[in-house]
């Protein structure tokens, strides 16, 4: 009885610590889907100013400290590729929330399982001390 009790709450402490582990996995790429949102508005904005230019106008793009001249058409397919490349990194992050998601809810639920075979062994054990 009490090694079962024992293994039980050992296992419910394992399943617990794997919990937060998912918990702060979920942190991150919660944290990394926010940073992708904030690049993708960025681009949104640089994309509707290169939209407004004329197609003979200069652009100049910052590489390090050295402003290097670029043509309008280059610029805009930049832009255009880095929002495809934010895209699909944004669905990889939302895949990985859905699978972390998905790891939490069967964590919690076995811990949830675990917790009532304890209660149940418990009640059990105090029902035999009271006949």
């Amino acid at each position: 009885m009490a090694e079962q009790v024992q293994m039980l709450q050992s296992k419910i402490e394992d399943e617990s610590k794997h919990l937060q582990t998912l918990q702060r996995e979920m942190q991150k790429y919660i944290e990394g889907r926010q940073k992708l949102i904030e690049q993708s508005h960025e681009n949104e904005i640089v994309k509707k100013e290169l939209d407004l230019l004329e197609p003979e106008a200069k652009v100049y793009k910052l590489i390090a400290s050295v402003l290097v001249s670029q043509t309008l058409q280059e610029s805009k397919e930049n832009v255009s590729k880095r929002l495809d490349f934010i895209g699909k990194e944004f669905k990889k992050v939302e895949d990985l929330i859905k699978e972390n998601t998905n790891k939490q809810i069967a964590k919690k639920t076995s811990i949830q399982k675990m917790q009532e075979q304890l209660y149940q062994i418990v009640q059990a054990y105090q029902q035999s001390l009271n006949k």
